[in-house]
């Protein structure tokens, strides 16, 4: 039976295969989310969505935020969602803009020296945060109580499993960014279900 890292990869070799046939520009893309876990086989969770956070600029060692991605490179993205049935209703939408906020805010101090690049041909690189980046991103989604997806970050984030010190400076981030007041009490909550109520006491 195919897995899903497998077949993540499946679709992101075939989203190659069109760029190079479209004679699309390079891409490069900062990811985070199921696929970013997957590829990097920290879970077997099933996910349909790429989740971009934005361009990489390897000259800069920087990520400059993307608003939408250019119209040949949507026409792609959409050709490999017509050819898998898994991907019904999403069409274009399996890779997706929905972080891309995060570019402007900022990612943990030192992310870039942490990401796992995985190359698909010549057209499409991935950079993929690492655990530890990935943490604090979760936590951060997790503690939105509107978000029809929180189950699934909260679920993640028991399967990374993180330590002390890791929820420590995840915790430091997340109370950073600038709409986190609102989502304290259910920060509250996250981390005294994870383990460490002696770290929401700080909350």
């Amino acid at each position: 039976m195919e897995t899903f890292s497998q077949f993540a990869r499946t679709l992101l070799e075939e989203l190659a295969d069109w760029l190079v046939y479209e004679d699309c520009q390079p891409v490069e893309w900062v990811v985070c989310g199921g696929v970013a876990l997957a590829l990097q086989d920290l879970t077997a969770r099933s996910t349909r969505d790429v989740d971009v956070i934005g361009q990489w600029d390897a000259v800069l060692m920087q990520i400059t935020r993307v608003e939408e991605f250019p119209q040949k490179v949507r026409y792609c993205i959409g050709q490999v969602a017509k050819a898998h049935p898994e991907l019904k209703g999403m069409n274009e939408h399996w890779v997706n803009l929905g972080p891309r906020r995060l570019a402007e805010w900022g990612l943990p101090r030192g992310f870039e020296q942490r990401m796992t690049k995985v190359q698909f041909k010549d057209r499409l690189t991935l950079h993929l945060l690492g655990r530890a980046d990935l943490i604090p991103l979760k936590l951060y989604a997790a503690a939105d109580d509107l978000a029809s997806r929180q189950r699934i970050h909260m679920s993640d984030l028991r399967l990374l499993k993180p330590t002390f010190d890791e929820l420590d400076v995840a915790l430091a981030w997340v109370l950073s960014l600038p709409d986190i007041d609102a989502k304290k009490i259910e920060l509250q909550s996250i981390v005294e279900e994870l383990g460490h109520g002696d770290l929401a006491d700080y909350i």
